[in-house]
């Protein structure tokens, strides 16, 4: 009995810790950024940030433009990529622990324009997302 109490404890006392990853919203390592990371004159851009949270922990989302896996998130973390100005189609597809269908949604952007993207902690979707607050 006394080492089942002692295996609870050291259990509760593990799920009581955070590390790193689940504090705060950080960038994604430039390691899985492959594309539309160095600007040119007439870009445009999106921004694009995973929310925080245990629930999706396991599940990546590759981030395509126009039809290019342009990146690979995890939650908490936080994307910018400068595109060319004009039409775009910006998708994200989960992967990992989950997966399901890619979900893809217009991210039109207009030279020097900036628009904001928002996939939940699950990484089971993206929406258009208010501007990020300072």
């Amino acid at each position: 009995m006394r080492h089942l109490a002692i295996a609870c404890l050291v259990l509760l006392a593990g799920c009581a810790t955070q590390n790193e990853r689940h504090v705060g919203i950080h960038d994604v390592p430039s390691s899985t950024v492959f594309d539309f990371q160095d600007p040119q004159a007439g870009d445009a851009t999106l921004n694009i940030v995973r929310a925080q949270g245990l629930w999706g922990a396991g599940c990546s989302s590759a981030i395509y433009v126009d039809d290019k896996v342009v990146a690979d998130m995890e939650i908490g973390e936080q994307l910018v990529l400068r595109v060319p100005s004009g039409a775009r189609k910006l998708g994200m597809m989960p992967h990992g622990a989950c997966s399901a269908d890619r979900v893809d949604v217009d991210a039109g952007v207009g030279q020097g324009e900036t628009k904001n993207f928002s996939i939940p902690a699950s990484g089971s979707d993206i929406a258009a997302a208010d501007a990020p607050k300072p």
